[in-house]
């Protein structure tokens, strides 16, 4: 039997040559796109369930949109749902200017060009002029030098008791590295499961905020909900480990209901332990 210094040595002769590092490339392309097909990592919405997961709003839901952007979010939510309403909230100058153009004289947008995080006040916003911009600067977009401006922010606690909003059926948050921010805001919609499902992007841009998914996991323990891996058709639950929380990991939609709400026992779980 061959001890560890012997295998290692055994290994480099296999895979440091180049038939070997063709296998390993080989190899490591296969193992990534098993863990895109398997865990679903995928930003893409007929694949990865984000449209499944909108059929189960109500028929006249109350939809928060966080990273409103060009509105294409917004204008799924409302075919999925025609009677709901949606608040949309981004502080960019493109979101205002796309607001204006395309949803205006649609009574059932309310645009709030305002960036929602954990407290209220005045922060700075790195402008792109594309889907990244963000309250972090993006170190990933090397060549790329946003425009900076500052954005009034506030907190979705503070949006909502202050416009009359008690229930939020749905929401999506994609806020390019500061969605934990954002859900950090809603700590007392959540503690008193106000909001029945929530989306949020794990992405590269949190590396620029520097939070990581084991904050997520620490930060809902407490609270009435769970996490899940989204399926098309179903969800998984999450079961966090840390090993695949790092700068690497695969982009992903994750799902947390509410447990009065998986309590309906219309959503599909199958924990295949992911």
């Amino acid at each position: 039997m061959l001890n560890a210094k012997s295998r290692h040595h055994l290994l480099q002769r296999i895979f440091w040559n180049p038939v070997g590092a063709r296998f390993a490339r080989a190899f490591i392309r296969f193992s990534r796109k098993f863990d895109v097909v398997v865990r679903n990592y995928s930003l893409n919405g007929e694949t990865n369930g984000e449209r499944w997961l909108l059929t189960l709003m109500d028929e006249t839901p109350t939809i928060i949109d966080v990273g409103f952007h060009d509105g294409a979010s917004t204008a799924e939510m409302l075919k999925a749902r025609p009677q709901g309403k949606v608040v949309g909230f981004d502080p960019s100058r493109f979101a205002a200017e796309r607001y204006a153009a395309d949803f205006a004289q649609d009574s059932r947008v309310t645009f709030v060009n305002q960036g929602l995080a954990a407290e209220p006040g005045e922060l700075e916003f790195h402008d792109y002029e594309n889907m990244c911009n963000s309250l972090a600067p993006r170190k990933e977009l090397p060549g790329e030098v946003p425009t900076t401006y500052k954005v009034p922010i506030t907190t979705l606690d503070s949006w909502c008791a202050e416009n009359g909003i008690d229930h939020v059926n749905f929401m999506k948050v994609d806020a390019e590295g500061y969605d934990l921010h954002v859900l950090e805001g809603a700590k007392q919609l959540l503690e008193n499961q106000k909001i029945d499902i929530f989306m949020f992007e794990f992405a590269s841009g949190w590396t620029a905020s520097k939070r990581y998914l084991w904050e997520v996991d620490e930060y809902f323990a407490p609270l009435p909900y769970k996490l899940y891996h989204l399926f098309n058709g179903f969800l998984t639950p999450l079961t966090y480990e840390v090993e695949r929380d790092s700068c690497t990991t695969r982009y992903a939609m994750y799902v947390g209901v509410s447990d009065t709400r998986m309590a309906r026992g219309d959503i599909p779980v199958r924990d295949y332990g992911l």
